[in-house]
């Protein structure tokens, strides 16, 4: 059990790094980015420790759609808890 919280604030951690690098180059090209789950992908499987908390490295395609699927559930739910809690959760629930 403490292992997999431990994997969890990891993962929300990696997350909330990703969003800090996406708000910097969102601002730079004027605060919009309708691609955003595509960078996220990219930037979490290139640049975080994404694959080793998972024990994989997810494609890039497949990746991109779970993030939009996953913010469309938590929009939807609108959960009290932070949104990199919630991702962490899902993510951690795939199969390997």
């Amino acid at each position: 059990m403490a292992e997999r919280v431990e994997r969890l604030d990891r993962l929300a951690s990696v997350l909330d790094r990703a969003h800090e690098v996406h708000a910097v180059v969102t601002e730079r090209a004027g605060g919009v980015d309708p691609e955003w789950a595509l960078f996220y992908a990219w930037w979490l499987i290139n640049w975080s420790d994404l694959p080793e908390i998972l024990g994989r490295t997810p494609a890039l395609g497949e990746l991109t759609a779970f993030l939009v699927a996953v913010d469309v559930r938590y929009r939807a739910a609108a959960p009290h808890e932070p949104w990199q809690a919630f991702y962490a959760r899902e993510l951690l629930a795939q199969p390997a």
